[in-house]
């Protein structure tokens, strides 16, 4: 899928479910992470959680957005790295993190 239509289809959503998808990004990303099979997946969805977070940034209560601005420095820090075999287990451990607390700000939890 091309960038602008994915973009014009995250965006169609409300706030919450924009958040909702990144953390589902971000737990695909943390249960692929420690396995080298996946380095190329792990990839891309480091491109994609960059570009979700991205787009919903403007959507989102500002507290939300200030903690989106951070993840999304870390996330552009893993892709310059990545792959990186011994830090497979804390990227893992980051996107979950990531993924929980943004389902928690969402109000999934």
């Amino acid at each position: 899928m091309d960038r602008d239509k994915m973009q014009r289809r995250y965006l169609r959503d409300e706030w919450p479910r924009q958040v909702g998808n990144l953390a589902s990004t971000l737990t695909r990303l943390s249960s692929r992470a420690e396995d080298a099979r996946y380095d190329q997946v792990v990839a891309s969805l480091l491109h994609e959680g960059t570009l979700f977070m991205e787009w919903c940034a403007p959507n989102v209560p500002l507290e939300i957005a200030v903690e989106l601005v951070s993840m999304q420095r870390e996330l552009v820090l893993w892709r310059r790295i990545w792959p990186v075999g011994a830090a497979r287990p804390l990227l893992a451990f980051r996107t979950r993190d990531m993924a929980d607390r943004l389902l928690e700000a969402a109000g999934f939890y």
